[in-house]
């Protein structure tokens, strides 16, 4: 009779489960409407950083098909120097999602619902989190809302190496069955999670190992859960060494052999998020590196604070652990530096790089804590079934939508008709220059690389040092086009410069309207549209809205002079 109430049990939780993974594909359906509605016409996130990504999937897929071609080597940036891709922002595991996507999709749609599929996944994973840890369906739902669709995660869609984190419940899930169970086969399967943590990124890989070590030693010392065995902790521990060494031994051999330690920062250069960001809504500040709590889970949170304190206490911890890391390790407030150093984050913020990743952490707490308010509102309302729907309705409906109110991040994935167009015509191996260049600059043209697959001399590179800017920097046109460097020069003797490209095979020296307009109201450049007109004084081999292109010698001028005055296409 027990094990049958048991399998009924067990059928009726994996119902559940497929019900629940329906309601967050209909709630990241609803969130992100206008994306679904226009997938070959955006790319999702709101971030400059979002024109990188698709040139990574490219890029691998380059590397697969091409036994000529290294994942880790890339001639076709910073021409003809190239770039070393070692301590590139690949996300191996998003990318591999993304091609397997591409035959039934498309290119860019496939790029979009790959990262999409995360929010569902996000918002799975910590239902059943929340589920365990509180015995509550509902619980684990809002949980899921809360981790899915806050609005740090919202503005990671930017970055595939930091949207993938549902990796961070699933670990949690079956490590803490593990330890209560003494199981080492489910220890095995939090390893196996710690893995595809890192097949997503290296960044996911430093947090998971900070998250575990707070977890373990709460474990050892709160006897709130059974004492970890030490076939458990060893078992986990080895076996996600294991799991990720693939993944991290092209950095440690760089490391070693090159003794290569430009993946170390200055904890001073590591963006924080400011000490205010949790109260201040998304949609008043969008781009803001913290999570805004809400309204509703903060009531949650104070309903668990009250009610259900040591439950939940690890909860808490993290929440705060994590946030006092994100601030460090020189906290700002409402964007006013505080004249202090948080010693707690120099040892972590030169590995980490950016302490605002911590909020993925703090995500964590939150959404576990409010899981926990919930059961606060349950002692209030008793048993009464119909209370308790339109509670939770009301409950989730007021999170989701304030944590949604805004339309999902997107950007603009217009091209010039030059590059779709007008370069398929020109041998493969010719070579463009685009300025204004820099690295906020650059990545916009990684986009477009992926279309015309032309070498390029600018790129944007993780970890880039100064010998991929000489080719720049030795060219007196692109030199007074280099936005970063801090001594802004004039371009001069324009013939020399010219021929000093078209032998390096660099046909064209193409100038970007928009971001050189940019750059000249930012003071980044010394010369405006107008000037370079003047300057060059040739007229250009073609123009239309967004860009104006020059031959640099007479092979490269062959066709007629092609003036366009049309909207840029969207790639399909």
């Amino acid at each position: 009779m027990t094990q049958l109430r048991d399998l009924n049990l067990e059928k009726l939780r994996r119902y559940e489960s497929w019900l629940v993974l329906l309601l967050f594909v209909l709630l990241t359906i609803v969130a992100a409407w206008n994306i679904l509605t226009d997938l070959n016409g955006v790319i999702i996130g709101r971030d400059n950083d979002v024109y990188i990504n698709p040139w990574a999937d490219w890029w691998t897929l380059k590397a697969i098909t091409d036994p000529d071609i290294s994942l880790w080597r890339s001639d076709l940036m910073y021409y003809p120097i190239g770039a070393d891709l070692v301590y590139h922002s690949f996300s191996h595991l998003n990318t591999a999602v993304s091609l397997a996507l591409r035959p039934l999709l498309g290119i860019l749609p496939a790029y979009n619902i790959t990262i999409l599929i995360n929010y569902v996944l996000a918002g799975l994973s910590m239902f059943h989190l929340g589920r365990y840890m509180t015995g509550s369906s509902v619980a684990g739902i809002l949980a899921g809302i809360v981790f899915a669709f806050n609005s740090h995660n919202l503005y990671q869609s930017c970055h595939p190496v930091l949207v993938s984190i549902w990796c961070f419940p699933w670990m949690t899930l079956y490590f803490i069955r593990a330890v209560r169970e003494n199981s080492v086969k489910l220890a095995l399967v939090a390893a196996v999670f710690v893995f595809l943590g890192a097949a997503t990124s290296t960044v996911l890989v430093v947090l998971l190992i900070f998250w575990t070590a707070l977890l373990l030693l709460y474990m050892f010392f709160s006897g709130q859960f059974p004492r970890p065995s030490w076939q458990v902790v060893l078992t986990f521990g080895l076996a996600s060494a294991l799991f990720v060494l693939p993944t991290v031994l092209p950095l440690l051999a760089d490391a070693i052999a090159s003794s290569n330690s430009s993946f170390i920062i200055d904890p001073e250069e590591s963006i924080r998020t400011d000490m205010g960001a949790f109260m201040v809504p998304h949609w008043y500040f969008w781009l803001i590196r913290g999570m805004y709590i809400g309204i509703a889970p903060f009531f949650l949170m104070m309903l668990a604070f009250g009610r259900k304190r040591r439950p939940a206490a690890i909860w808490f911890l993290v929440t705060l652990v994590a946030y006092l890391f994100a601030i460090g390790p020189t906290p700002i407030i409402f964007n006013t530096a505080l004249p202090i150093v948080l010693p707690w984050t120099l040892p972590i913020a030169p590995v980490l790089r950016n302490m605002y990743r911590m909020m993925i952490l703090m995500s964590l707490g939150v959404a576990m804590v409010a899981a926990y308010g919930w059961l606060g509102i349950l002692e209030s309302i008793g048993n009464d079934r119909k209370k308790i729907l339109v509670a939770a309705a009301l409950t989730g409906g007021l999170i989701f939508f304030e944590y949604t109110a805004v339309p999902f991040p997107s950007t603009p994935a217009t091209v010039s008709a030059f590059y779709t167009d007008y370069l398929d015509e020109v041998p493969q191996d010719v070579v463009i220059a685009i300025i204004p260049t820099g690295r906020q600059q650059d990545k916009r043209y990684m986009y477009y690389q992926t279309i015309h697959e032309h070498p390029m001399t600018g790129g944007v590179i993780s970890r880039a040092g100064e010998d991929v800017f000489q080719f720049i920097t030795n060219n007196s046109l692109l030199r007074a086009g280099a936005v970063d460097l801090r001594e802004k020069v004039a371009p001069t003797d324009r013939e020399a410069a010219l021929a000093q490209l078209a032998e390096a095979n660099v046909g064209f020296f193409i100038i970007d309207k928009a971001l050189l307009n940019e750059s000249y109201l930012m003071g980044e450049s010394l010369l405006n549209l107008n000037d370079w007109r003047q300057f060059m004084v040739v007229e250009p081999i073609y123009e239309d809205d967004y860009l104006v292109v020059y031959p640099t010698a007479a092979q490269f001028s062959t066709q007629e002079s092609i003036f366009m005055d049309e909207n840029a296409s969207s790639i399909q």
